[in-house]
């Protein structure tokens, strides 16, 4: 008799945890009849969700049971924004893949993640499939499968780690920095220098937002075309408070340190303008550019600092295309999603557009 992977398990759920699990629109009628039927009970292919939920709520269930529940409720990867940290220095491809190594061995001994490195080129692929527990949805839709994936290009001056704007990735990618910078220094003497997309250094509203001006003006390739939702916030709260004898607005500014503002032409608005001027700046902006190339589409961009008062944690994303139709010689109204192939291409453009307004607000700041 061969053994049943049958356990253990932190907790049994009750019949009200597999009724809310199976009500789930995940959840299909298909399932549940396939269900039924391998419990030997004879149903209707068209009987109603709701009394097929009912009647395998009122079933016995095994371990293997909850785990076919578990699966329809997992979550797909869904498409995180991406981020990027330059390391400047003499940094060898075997010293990247030695590191790697070193991390993939570390997770081996203390998790159950699953670690592959790929080499392809001057690039190489760390990805990690690990479990995620989010504890604030419903018992039987708290686990979910994912991945990640940190690249590792070499670059004339060193290296460029791209990864997802994620807390998983984010943790792997400064233990794979660690050893790395630990490795070169060891074997080279020297320091490895690391920059990322930061504000933090630049406390002026004004140059914060030029920031982003410059950047959805600048995308390599593209024509500036509409800003459609921009964010701003404002880092002077506490100085604020104290502005009881400046009119109306600015009471009413003290109380805000965030705004949202949506819709065509945002930045042209009078809204805008209005929160602009009472200092406050941009910290996340969504924004079309038209790609110039023959019948290039219409992409839709967006970036934002993760920490709005400090502007630190840069991440940016391709949200999708609008296909240029030559039959009408206009772009699609409705948007669909950036093939692997152009959101690499059009995320790279976007990496090198930030790195440039970063430089140009520094140039700017010390004015």
């Amino acid at each position: 008799m061969s053994k049943v992977n049958a356990g253990p398990s932190i907790y049994i759920p009750t019949d009200k945890n597999i009724y809310d699990a199976l009500k789930h629109k995940k959840v299909t009628q298909s399932e549940l009849v396939t269900f039924l039927r391998k419990r030997g009970k004879l149903v209707s292919l068209h009987a109603p969700k709701q009394e097929l939920i009912e009647k395998i709520c009122s079933l016995t269930f095994s371990y293997a049971d909850f785990k076919w529940i578990g699966r329809l409720l997992e979550n797909p990867n869904r498409k995180d924004k991406t981020t990027h940290t330059n390391l400047k220095g003499d940094i060898e491809t075997r010293q990247i893949m030695t590191a790697c190594s070193t991390l993939k061995a570390n997770f081996s001994v203390d998790s159950e993640d699953s670690v592959k490195v790929t080499k392809s080129g001057n690039k190489t692929t760390l990805t990690v499939t690990y479990l995620d527990q989010d504890f604030t949805k419903t018992e039987l839709r708290q686990r979910t499968i994912k991945t990640c994936e940190i690249q590792i290009e070499s670059s004339a001056d060193g290296v460029v780690m791209k990864l997802p704007s994620t807390k998983k990735a984010k943790e792997v990618s400064e233990r794979l920095k660690t050893i790395l910078k630990a490795q070169v220094t060891q074997e080279s003497g020297k320091e490895i220098e690391e920059f990322s997309i930061s504000l933090e250094t630049l406390p002026d509203a004004k140059v914060r937002s030029q920031f982003f001006d410059y950047l959805i003006r600048n995308v390599d390739g593209f024509e500036f075309d509409n800003v459609s939702s921009v964010d701003v916030y404002h880092f002077e709260q506490e100085l604020r408070d104290e502005l009881e004898d400046e009119g109306t607005e600015a009471r009413l500014a003290s109380y805000i340190n965030k705004a949202a503002l949506a819709g065509e032409g945002v930045l042209e608005s009078t809204e805008f303008n209005q929160l602009h001027t009472s200092g406050f700046y941009i910290y996340r902006i969504i924004w079309t550019a038209i790609d110039k190339s023959f019948e290039g589409p219409k992409v839709e961009f967006e970036a934002q600092f993760g920490q709005p008062k400090s502007c630190t944690d840069f991440m940016y994303t391709i949200r999708g295309l609008y296909p240029y139709n030559s039959n009408i010689s206009e772009h699609n109204v409705t948007r669909k999603g950036a093939s692997s192939f152009d959101n690499d291409r059009y995320n790279l453009k976007l990496r090198d557009a930030s790195e440039k307004a970063l430089q140009k607000a520094l140039q700017t700041y010390g004015e």
